[in-house]
Order: structure tokens, then C-alpha cells, then sequence
């Protein structure tokens, strides 16, 4: 599902020629790819919660929700700085691939975002065979 949506994501520029339906088709495909990944996620969740409970120790949100509000900041701003930086990064990521694909076509390539979205939708589609490290503890 992964790799589909991916691959679709990045040819819809020679799928659909109005920005804003795009934009929606856009919204759609992700949400589609996010509930299909849910179930991977709920199945690895619990587990984690568990072993943190049996260890005795309180898990990260307990320990999270007992800070005060001001060590709550601190704690929560590194991490909105690297959300910070990595929607830039996407951002400029996103406008090279569609810029590169509109140079496709301003060069007479037939279908000139869909070619490379096909290889970004089997790169993705990849890394779901890659197996997570083993756990070390």
C-alpha cells in the first residue's frame, strides 16, 4: 500500500491538471496510507507499554505527565525543532521533484512525473521488507 501510494502521490501532477483537486486527491491518498499502516503500529504498541510496566518503572507519558508545565516546554522543544526542520526539508524536497518533473516535461517527455514516482513508490514499498533490528535488552 505503501509503495501504491507513493507512486500515485508523485504522478498525480500527469493524473490531475487542477492544483486544488490535486491537493485533495493528494490528502485522500495519504490518509488511505496512514489507516493502512495503523494496524502494523497498534500491533507493536502494546508490546513496548508492557515491558516499560514490567519493568517497574513508570512509562514515558506517566513520567512526561508528571513534569511541571515549564520542564514539559523544554522537554517538548527539541522536538518541535526537528519537526520544524523536517517539514522544511520536506518542503524543499517536494518542490525539487515536482520542479524536476515539470523540466521533464518542458523538455517533451511524455508523462514526465510518472516515471520517477514509479521508483519512489518501489523504494518505499521496499522498506517494509526491511526487517527492524532485533531488540538488545
Amino acid at each position: 500500500m505503501t509503495g501504491a501510494a507513493t507512486a500515485l502521490h508523485y504522478s498525480l501532477p500527469d493524473l490531475v491538471a487542477d492544483r486544488r483537486t490535486r491537493g485533495w486527491v493528494k490528502v485522500g491518498t495519504t490518509a488511505v496510507a496512514v489507516a493502512a499502516s495503523l494496524p502494523e503500529v497498534r500491533r507493536t504498541w502494546p508490546g513496548g507499554q508492557r515491558q516499560q510496566a514490567a519493568d517497574g518503572a513508570p512509562s514515558l507519558a506517566q513520567a512526561f505527565r508528571a513534569l511541571p508545565a515549564a520542564r514539559k516546554a523544554v522537554a517538548l522543544a527539541p522536538l518541535v525543532a526537528v519537526a520544524g526542520v523536517t517539514a522544511g526539508w520536506l518542503a524543499v524536497v517536494e518542490r525539487w521533484i515536482f520542479r524536476r518533473g515539470q523540466a521533464r516535461a518542458a523538455a517533451g517527455k511524455r508523462l514526465p512525473h510518472t516515471g520517477p514516482a514509479l521508483a519512489y513508490g518501489a523504494v518505499a514499498g521496499a522498506m517494509w521488507f526491511i526487517e527492524p533490528p532485533a531488540d538488545r535488552r
